[in-house]
């Protein structure tokens, strides 16, 4: 665990009870973490938009008489050096809600900043509109650093939705249409996806259950949410039996919605790797989702995560070859694609793909952070390399600073969402530095080591080091009692 005791107290307060949205928060709270996202008021109409030229479809009003029944707008102010939306990635999923809403007055408008950007083919059905200066794209939030470039607008002129294809957005189309849009509970889910996204490890499996069960009772074809309710079953309140429910109600929830589904799928197996059975039903599942979306790179890494768990050796190598040209123009794709294959069961076969997508990501500027994380993954285990991949660690924990600031970095790696489940390896690494200090550690750093020590297979050393924790701590934290349960499971399991 870090120090972080403000993130704790916010997240207590958010799991008192499921209140309408302006209750959910205290002003202080949500200012303090929502300030640094500029985002659209759900329920309100945005700000006018300030477009360019339409370059395919006749122009769209937002609101009144002449407006579509729904808009949904997807935004692209990236270019391609810049990790953001990929264009070319959420066309097939958005183009096909294009179609399947088409009679009922949607519209879907792809804003871009580039005049001259080249669009999928995919995106023919929907318009097509030029953000200049990325002015509109600026003042509603879409530039910010969350995946807020999707914005649903409903006949009225009023935001429904603004997030990624995979959180909600069907749903949001859904209540546009139906004229069942509430403005509270849209609220209090974009909230609560917002804190959950920032520390979801700090919350209680019981008091969050049932925050998710409204999340998804507003919007049950939100991928994240699923993702979310089967991590709670599966990690925190440690019942096998709730966690198969919740999987099998999202995979049929999300059987035609390519892109929920796998948001869904990659936080499931992101967070709880080991499940039995978990992996090749989600392959299963995720095979008709690769066929009928083939450009989403979401959607490839997603099942080829599955295939990788499921050790689906023949598959992995055929999927990843395919799959390796579909990460090349984002860096983030290009290291989940390395982190990926570094965890498969013959890690060495996939050397030179990863070590390719870590030269492109280097190429398009990663985040050192994750570049290294994933340098260090690709080097132990692809390549083999363990004096190489010692160097690395020794170059990233150098400028740290000491002990504490490396229990903080191993933490987030571990428990941050975007993270979660990709630099295990990088994170076993980090703790077994602190623990070179053992003598000195205190009890939030005992219950980072034991976390890591969990998550990398070494259950009994999990289970040691947490008792450790808890011992120090005196024993009166929920958190680390939940997972010393969670530990204490899955030693049991594995000596029967």
């Amino acid at each position: 665990m870090i120090v972080r005791t403000f993130l704790t107290a916010v997240f207590v307060a958010m799991v008192i009870a499921w209140l309408p949205a302006q209750e959910a928060l205290t002003p202080e709270q949500r200012a303090a973490l929502a300030a640094p996202s500029r985002q659209l008021t759900l329920g309100a109409p945005p700000p006018a938009p300030k477009w360019g030229p339409w370059r395919r479809g006749d122009p769209i009003v937002l609101g009144g008489a002449d407006a579509p029944s729904c808009t949904v707008l997807a935004f692209y102010p990236y270019g391609p050096e810049v990790s953001g939306p990929d264009a070319d990635g959420d066309a097939d999923y958005l183009a096909e809600l294009q179609r399947r809403f088409a009679d009922r007055g949607m519209r879907v408008v792809v804003a871009v900043a580039d005049p001259e950007s080249r669009l999928a083919d995919t995106w023919a059905p929907c318009s097509v509109v030029v953000d200049l200066e990325q002015r509109t794209s600026r003042t509603w939030g879409v530039s910010s650093g969350e995946d807020m470039h999707v914005v649903v607008i409903d006949h009225g002129g009023r935001c429904l939705f603004q997030g990624g294809p995979g959180a909600g957005l069907v749903d949001a189309i859904q209540a546009a249409l139906d004229g069942t849009f509430d403005p509270d509970k849209a609220r209090a889910s974009a909230e609560l996806r917002h804190y959950f996204t920032q520390g979801f490890d700090d919350v209680v499996g019981k008091d969050a259950r049932p925050q998710v069960d409204a999340m998804l009772a507003h919007a049950p074809r939100d991928g994240l949410a699923w993702g979310l309710a089967y991590l709670i079953a599966a990690t925190k309140l440690a019942d096998a039996e709730a966690a198969l429910a919740v999987r099998k109600q999202a995979i049929a929830e999300l059987a035609n919605e390519s892109r929920p589904l796998a948001v869904f799928a990659d936080l499931a197996l992101r967070g709880d790797p080991r499940a039995e059975g978990l992996a090749t039903e989600l392959a299963a599942a995720l095979q008709p989702a690769t066929a009928a979306a083939s450009r989403d790179p979401i959607v490839q890494l997603a099942f080829l995560r599955a295939l990788v768990l499921a050790d689906k050796g023949r598959e992995v190598g055929r999927h990843a070859a395919r799959t390796s040209k579909l990460v090349q123009p984002a860096a983030m794709h290009c290291l989940e694609f390395a982190e990926i294959l570094a965890q498969a069961s013959t890690p060495a076969v996939h050397r030179d793909l990863a070590q390719q997508a870590l030269a492109r990501a280097t190429a398009l500027g990663a985040p050192l952070r994750s570049l290294t994380a994933t340098r260090y993954l690709v080097a132990r285990r692809c390549a083999e390399d363990e004096e190489g991949s010692k160097a690395i660690l020794d170059a990233y924990v150098e400028p740290l600073g000491g002990r504490i600031a490396i229990n903080n970095d191993c933490w987030y790696f571990m428990t941050m969402l975007p993270t979660l489940g990709r630099y295990d390896g990088f994170a076993v690494a980090l703790a077994d530095r602190m623990l070179e200090e053992r003598k000195d550690m205190d009890s939030f750093e005992f219950d980072t080591a034991a976390l890591a020590m969990f998550l990398g297979g070494r259950l009994q050393d999990a289970v040691e080091l947490q008792e450790l924790s808890i011992e120090k701590g005196g024993g009166a934290n929920p958190e680390y009692t939940e997972r010393l349960q969670r530990y204490k499971a899955a030693a049991d399991s594995a000596r029967r």
